[in-house]
């Protein structure tokens, strides 16, 4: 396997009445989502993404707003150290790619409320996702709650600001949110969501060629998770799966020459997360471990591989 050194161009690396109304289109969303990640599963299972991305959306997001003053900011650190409960090497005992390899990662989000129903955030991803980017923000969002008997819903779209030349967004994202109460102590909730993703990469050889790489295509991605409240404050015990999915062209060529080679990649991820969400009235602290159960991608070449990580998410509310 070659030693690559990266540099990034650009990072990027979810009652009674559940039969009627609002419920219907959680229903028929999920059939639809789990419908079209069917259509993406090759035979193969192996990896998830062929680049790994900056990704802090449909990982306990809330469907209701989480904070009591004008604005919050939640710091979240995680570690995902080598062998944590699955090997993290390909199969032929190497790791397949130094993209996103750092195992060290941490990211900042700043909320304010615009609104009663509406709040503005942004997204820093400060470890520079293990690819040389300098400190910016890495994600803006807009999101719009509504609470309506004893439900409540969100819809979030969030746009990755950074340009590379190129007119639009490298990547959108667009999620629906929702989360009721099962009993007094129990809820779940439920995410879906579509993103589209353009970004780039370049890689060092060993041979000093400068290999340029581009990902386009479409993401879908949902979660679903329950919670089990042990205290007055709402402090919580939960567990939550995510299933994402996406179908890329992946363009590739040397810089300096005009042939371009182009493979059609498809590949996924199960996420299974579970730990401890402490509420107080000024603070939110959620240790967690997340594990990857199952990874998919074509047969034919390395990708790198989703490991095992633990963190911490920590807000000042």
């Amino acid at each position: 396997m070659t030693n690559r050194k990266i540099f990034a161009e650009h990072s990027g690396t979810v009652a009674h009445r559940a039969v009627e109304g609002p419920g219907a289109f959680v229903l028929l969303a999920t059939a639809l989502i789990i419908a079209f990640l069917i259509a993406l599963v090759p035979a193969d299972v192996l990896a998830q993404r062929p680049i790994q991305m900056f990704d802090p959306f449909y990982r306990g997001e809330s469907a209701s707003r989480t904070f009591y003053d004008n604005y919050a900011v939640t710091a979240e650190l995680s570690y995902r150290p080598r062998g944590l409960l699955q090997a993290d090497d390909a199969a032929g005992g190497t790791v397949a790619s130094g993209i996103g390899s750092d195992p060290v990662g941490l990211n900042l989000l700043f909320e304010y409320q615009l609104t009663p129903y509406l709040d503005a955030g942004a997204y820093v991803d400060a470890s520079g996702n293990a690819a040389g980017r300098t400190l910016g923000i890495d994600w803006l969002q807009l999101k719009y709650f509504r609470h309506e008997e004893g439900t409540d819903y969100a819809i979030r779209l969030a746009v990755d600001p950074s340009s590379d030349a190129r007119g639009g967004f490298p990547q959108m994202d667009l999620g629906f949110l929702y989360e009721s109460l099962l009993s007094p102590t129990v809820s779940t909730d439920f995410g879906v969501g579509v993103r589209r993703v353009q970004v780039g990469f370049q890689e060092l050889t060993t041979d000093n060629l400068l290999l340029r790489n581009r990902a386009i295509g479409w993401e879908m991605h949902m979660s679903t998770s329950y919670r089990v409240v042990f205290d007055p404050a709402g402090s919580n015990m939960f567990i939550h799966g995510l299933l994402q999915g996406g179908r890329y062209d992946l363009v590739e060529w040397i810089a300096g020459q005009a042939e371009r080679s182009s493979t059609d990649y498809q590949g996924g991820v199960i996420w299974l997360r579970s730990g401890l969400d402490i509420k107080r009235p000024g603070y939110q602290f959620e240790p967690y471990l997340s594990i990857p159960v199952s990874q998919w991608a074509p047969s034919e070449g390395e990708w790198p591989r989703n490991r095992a990580r633990v963190g911490v998410r920590f807000m000042i509310r």
